[in-house]
């Protein structure tokens, strides 16, 4: 790990110790690597990971509906749209929308097409809840000036990042990981709930145990995890790797490497919720016989 905690920087460390070339720091800089190489290969890691673990993030996009309207603008970074839902004051989902195949005689329900979700028949005017997990196809960025506010949920992030780069797509952070670096005593994560562009501000679930300070050292990133760090590392060295033309002995190394740390992070993230384990729920609204089973009083807890 790089001494300041971060991940953009222990990422670098082990490319360049991956790709030892006397060439390599002349021709890739640091904003390169993180541009061209390590996001991409960030986004390829985590959408593997993601596909199977046991805890991912899930956000919640409120809307507004009305009935002359077709489609809807989505948030940036969808991974997977899990159901779209009416909420009432209490929070319990009160009414829940089916998407349907395009031929169906009353038409699609709901459907996603590019960035945007459309609704056929159109829906009359109300709220709705699109739950969501996000991809992670962001772009991270480390800094030292960023500035928490009072709620100490707040941050004001840094408009000159000293790693990386800001991405500017409204509410894109949504989702991902904010970390706080201090020079000395506690690294703390939190989840980032909202991000907005013009005010220049993510808004954390949970409020950090820090004290409020400006020029805060932080980092959007992925959880601090070391097997994760490691498949997104021996990944940027291998796309790096085929810039550089490496052997192929010295590609299959680091491709073993790669394997490893993915199946490590892969088979931990998959086993964190051993409660229940791995196994085939009944119990879903998108059973033909939830209705009449759970009017009937035989949908019993086992």
């Amino acid at each position: 790990m790089h001494s300041t905690g971060s991940f953009l920087y222990t990422v670098i460390e082990r490319i360049r110790g991956y790709l030892d070339d006397p060439d390599f720091d002349a021709k890739y800089d640091n904003d390169f690597l993180v541009r061209h190489i390590i996001s991409p290969s960030m986004v390829d890691v985590l959408s593997r990971v993601n596909m199977n673990m046991d805890n991912p993030v899930v956000m919640r996009f409120e809307f507004q509906t009305d009935a002359n309207t077709e489609y809807y603008q989505l948030p940036p970074s969808i991974g997977e749209v899990w159901r779209i839902s009416r909420v009432d004051s209490d929070g319990r989902i009160c009414e829940d929308l089916k998407p349907r195949i395009e031929w169906h005689p009353e038409g699609v329900g709901w459907a996603l097409e590019g960035n945007t979700l459309r609704f056929d028949p159109k829906l009359s005017e109300n709220t709705w809840t699109v739950y969501y997990v996000p991809s992670g196809d962001v772009m991270p960025h480390y800094a030292t000036g960023g500035t928490m506010r009072g709620d100490r949920s707040t941050l004001v992030i840094d408009a000159t990042p000293t790693l990386g780069a800001l991405d500017r797509r409204e509410n894109s952070y949504a989702g991902q990981i904010l970390r706080i670096l201090p020079d000395t005593g506690m690294v703390e994560e939190r989840v980032i709930a909202s991000h907005d562009v013009e005010l220049g501000e993510v808004v954390t679930r949970l409020p950090f145990n820090t004290s409020l300070e400006e020029n805060v050292k932080y980092e959007i990133a992925p959880i601090g995890m070391q097997s994760l760090y490691e498949a997104i590392a021996a990944g940027s060295a291998m796309k790096l790797g085929a810039y550089r033309k490496i052997s192929g002995s010295h590609y299959q190394m680091v491709l073993q490497q790669y394997r490893s740390a993915i199946k490590t992070a892969t088979d931990n993230l998959a086993n964190m919720q051993m409660r229940t384990g791995k196994s085939f729920k009944r119990k879903t609204v998108d059973n033909p016989a939830y209705d009449d089973l759970f009017f009937s009083g035989s949908w019993r807890s086992p």
